[in-house]
């Protein structure tokens, strides 16, 4: 049972997601976004993004589908994903 569940947490995808909003918005995303399943941290920034959300899904689909919900989300002009690597 232990190696089982290590072997789900080493397998999970991370990403990390650059969000910028319609001017004003980031608050309704940012407080949004922190109930979704794969969302394991958001947080407003200043600069030419306007939120970051760090996302762990179990596979590929999970991670499409829940970045793909982001960027159809009302108030998200686009989103930038950047998936970690195994190296």
């Amino acid at each position: 049972m232990v190696a089982l569940y290590v072997w789900v947490i080493c397998s999970l995808l991370s990403a990390c997601v650059l969000i910028r909003t319609v001017h004003g918005r980031f608050e309704d995303v940012v407080s949004s976004f922190r109930h979704w399943k794969a969302v394991k941290r958001v947080f407003p920034t200043l600069g030419r993004y306007d939120v970051v959300v760090d996302l762990e899904a179990l596979d590929l689909k999970e991670l499409d589908a829940t970045v793909l919900r982001m960027g159809n989300f009302a108030g998200v002009v686009f989103t930038e994903t950047l998936v970690e690597i195994q190296h």
